[in-house]
């Protein structure tokens, strides 16, 4: 264990954790219900806390997966439209190479928030 870790409570930790969680959980099964959440959470946790970090990250990642999202639809309509044979190529492009992307990211964070750690090294 190293130091960093040790100076965070386990309240921090909890609290990243379930930050960190509720990322994971915009990615994949309850996005926007859970970016809901983690806004709500902006007011509950310390400025230069640990849970500070994850959940500025977790929004910044969140925001990013959903440009993503929807510059890729954007794309979609102007190449084709849905009725074209390269919609199925920029779906599946998409969803098995960039938002997976995010999801590791998300997981990564995750890891970091049970090990007591920010997401970088400050």
């Amino acid at each position: 264990m190293n130091l960093q870790a040790r100076i965070q409570s386990k309240e921090q930790i909890q609290q990243a954790s379930s930050i960190a969680l509720w990322s994971i959980l915009n990615l994949t099964f309850l996005p926007v219900l859970s970016f809901i959440i983690l806004l709500f959470k902006l007011g509950n946790v310390d400025k230069n806390s640990l849970s500070d970090s994850h959940l500025k990250f977790a929004i910044k990642l969140n925001l990013l997966a959903a440009a993503a999202l929807i510059f890729v639809s954007i794309l979609m309509i102007m190449l084709g439209g849905f009725n074209s044979g390269w919609t199925w190529v920029f779906v599946i492009t998409y969803f098995v190479l960039v938002h997976t992307i995010f999801i590791v990211f998300a997981v990564w964070a995750l890891i970091r928030a049970w090990a007591g750690n920010t997401v970088f090294k400050q």
